[in-house]
This record gives C-alpha cells, structure tokens and sequence, in this order.
C-alpha cells in the first residue's frame, strides 16, 4: 500500500487529515473526525521504510499526573499495570512514557502495519484496534480520577 492509499482511505470514512509542520517523518499524517477528536496519525518514518506506524498518543493532564502521583505506590502499580496489560490483550502495543516513570506524561498506544500487501480492511482493523485501545486509555483515566479533556497538538490530555 502506497502513501496516497492510505490517505485516500481515510477521506473515505470521512475523517480529516492534517500534515503536522512539526512532524520529520517522511510521511506523518493526523486523522481524526469532523469533531476533532480523538486523533491518531499515521506515520512511515523513511520514503523505503516498509512499515507505518498507527499511534495515538495521550497527553496525562497536570491534574491526573497529581492524582495518579497520590496514590499509594501500589494502588499506581495495580492502576498502570492493569492498564498497560488491558491495553496489550488488545493486540496493541504500549508505551508510558518518560520510560520508568511511575507518573505518565504521556502515553502512547501504537501498532505496525507491514506496507506490502496490506488490504484496506486491514489498514481500517489496525487504525480502529489502536484508537480503541487510545480511548480505553482515557476512559479509564476519567473513569477513575473524573473527566478532562483539552485539546493540545496531536495528542489530547485525559
């Protein structure tokens, strides 16, 4: 699947794409709905690179960090690892982040997609399996520490 595939799937389900200037990969797009949220990029870091990445990164908003940084140690331990092994059954893999932190400033939920002979229905599989897995990540978060929600660069705090 071709750069210009990818992209034309994604105006097919009506999603927008945005080219973050900021971005140093040869191909990064930003995909979300007309509301804006949430949002997941598509990603080949290299013009030969035969791999995208699909990711979703969620920012830890100050106030969670605070309330996740107030638990006992292991309360977070139990909250972070149920999280991380939730996320995982989900066939997804993920990244807290700065790494060995035990409060998150962000965290990124991905998965790889092999370019060749990659199909639609799989492109659209692996997009939807990761911004599941990004929600369930904030679903949780507000769950448990109650809901924010701002919007900040390509990654949204929880």
């Amino acid at each position: 699947m071709e750069d210009e595939e990818i992209e034309k799937i994604v105006k097919d389900l009506g999603l927008t794409i945005r080219k973050p200037p900021e971005a140093k990969e040869y191909f990064h797009i930003t995909t979300a709905p007309p509301q804006g949220f949430p949002s997941v990029d598509i990603i080949r870091i290299t013009q030969n690179s035969p791999f995208y990445l699909i990711t979703m990164g969620i920012l830890v908003h100050p106030t969670h960090k605070s309330a996740i940084g107030s638990l006992d140690e292991k309360e977070r331990q139990d909250f972070l690892g149920n999280l991380v092994e939730d996320v995982l059954k989900m066939g997804v893999d993920i990244a807290i982040l700065p790494p060995n932190s035990e409060i998150p400033d962000v965290i990124q939920v991905s998965k790889v997609a092999y370019s060749k002979d990659l199909t639609a229905n799989q492109l659209i599989d692996y997009y939807t399996t990761v911004r599941n897995a990004g929600m369930l990540v904030i679903t949780r978060i507000n769950r448990r520490f109650g809901g924010i929600t701002q919007k900040k660069g390509t990654s949204s705090y929880v």
